[in-house]
């Protein structure tokens, strides 16, 4: 294994690899303004209610959103097995199975989404229970989730779709996309919180309401994309239903899911810790939190990237592609890490100010501000090589790393719980493992 990590550094600056370098960005780039997006409607949503008079709105949401973090991420595993998939199959230029995977995992969806549904009501009240915020921000966070609902089948097949076209190495359809319904999504929160006078409700009904817009845009460019591509000449004669047909898809989305729950269940455990420091540390470390989603949303660029390129050269059975998009895709992504560090630890506190104007939450945030600077450099690299591991369908690699990646987070913050520093200490740890499980395996069965 030494042997493949010299080889891999020795050469990476060999070449000025100018082509492949600006494929690797032009996939990136709109994953990672759509991807921006979110974060940024995020930190609206946190400074519309951090100006508020009381931090118990900041709070709610807060605790509303670490559920809804279950809720997207429990459904994401969908998405991101679809574009392993998708990626492979258009680089076998095989699209009748490739269409038959995106109805499966569209009939896979609907059915889990119902279920959810049905269940709905229970999730809230557990997972309220299990993150147990003062019975006031309950209040407020079981407000914001109920009303979130409306928007799960939206918010699903959103992300299901986004996926697919990934794998179909069109990722400006998702920036499109995600632009134009957090765009709305801003607009709404800011008309129904400063006009029409609404506080928790509103902020929960702008994004029901731009979840739905998003999905009828991306229904329409599937539909176009239909039209246009190679894709409209692949005849499906039938589409089975029967356990055979859906087992590869459980193969592989079976380890993501459980990766994906797992990794969850860590931001919750953060929240639970969070709320047992005390109502302003918990509105502290939830605005800190969208800060984190900004950084990992802005590398999921290159992970998106490397996902298609990965699936893509797999499929063609081109080691020698494989391996040049490993390095251009590894570039982007050290590059952007050292960006992410130095913007934030610049401006990190300069944020901070201008979002929130409580001083309880002012104080929580500036004492810990310092090691959102790190976070890119910390978890950088498990961002990149789970884009690779999904374009290599190797989820069970990324499931390991997740569960040591865990119980280091969790073994750890349990003796420094006193604490916030220390929980956030413990955060970085769990990155810390992930990156180097996935490299070592990256290095001993992918490279």
């Amino acid at each position: 294994m030494s042997l493949k990590i010299f080889n891999f550094f020795a050469n990476i600056f060999a070449k000025e690899e100018k082509t492949a370098l600006f494929k690797s960005w032009s996939l990136a780039w709109p994953v990672i303004l759509a991807n921006m997006s979110m974060p940024l409607l995020g930190l609206t949503d946190a400074a519309i209610l951090g100006h508020l008079d009381n931090s118990l709105y900041l709070a709610g949401v807060t605790a509303g959103l670490a559920l809804m973090a279950y809720v997207f991420g429990g459904f994401n595993f969908l998405a991101m097995g679809l574009s392993g998939f998708t990626s492979q199959l258009l680089g076998q230029k095989n699209y009748t199975e490739l269409k038959l995977t995106l109805y499966r995992y569209l009939a896979l969806a609907l059915f889990l989404i119902v279920s959810f549904i049905l269940f709905s009501p229970l999730f809230i009240k557990v997972g309220l229970t299990f993150i147990n915020p003062p019975a006031v921000v309950a209040e407020q966070a079981q407000l914001y989730l109920s009303i979130r609902m409306f928007g799960v089948p939206a918010l699903v097949l959103n992300s299901l779709l986004l996926g697919f076209f990934i794998g179909m190495q069109n990722t400006k359809i998702g920036l499109q996309t995600v632009a134009v319904s957090q765009v709305a999504n801003i607009g709404l929160n800011l008309w129904f919180v400063y006009g029409l006078g609404m506080t928790i409700d509103g902020i929960a009904w702008g994004t029901v309401i731009s979840e739905y817009l998003g999905l009828s845009l991306i229904l329409w460019r599937l539909w176009r994309t239909f039209q246009s591509t190679s894709l409209k000449n692949a005849k499906v004669s039938s589409f089975s239903i029967k356990w055979q047909a859906f087992k590869p898809i459980f193969e592989v989305s079976s380890h993501i899911f459980v990766r994906t729950f797992i990794l969850l269940t860590s931001f919750l455990w953060f929240s639970r810790i969070s709320a047992d420091l005390g109502a302003s540390t918990l509105a502290a470390n939830g605005l800190l939190l969208q800060f984190f989603y900004f950084i990992s949303h802005f590398l999921d660029g290159t992970a998106a990237a490397a996902e298609a390129q990965t699936g893509h050269a797999i499929g063609r059975n081109n080691k020698p592609l494989k391996r040049l998009v490993f390095k251009t895709t590894f570039l982007l992504t050290v590059g952007f890490m050292l960006t992410m560090s130095a913007f934030f630890g610049v401006f990190g506190s300069h944020f901070v100010a201008l979002l929130n104007s409580q001083p309880d939450v002012l104080i929580e945030a500036n004492q810990v501000i310092w090691l959102i600077a790190w976070l890119p450099i910390t978890g950088g690299l498990a961002f990149w090589l789970d884009g690779i591991f999904i374009g290599a369908r190797e989820s069970k690699a990324m499931r390991n790393s997740v569960v040591f990646g865990f119980l280091s987070f969790f073994g750890i913050s349990w003796f420094l719980i006193e604490s916030n520093t220390g929980l956030w200490l413990s955060f970085h740890c769990m990155f810390m493992v992930r990156s180097l499980w996935l490299l070592t395996v990256f290095f001993r069965r992918v490279y």
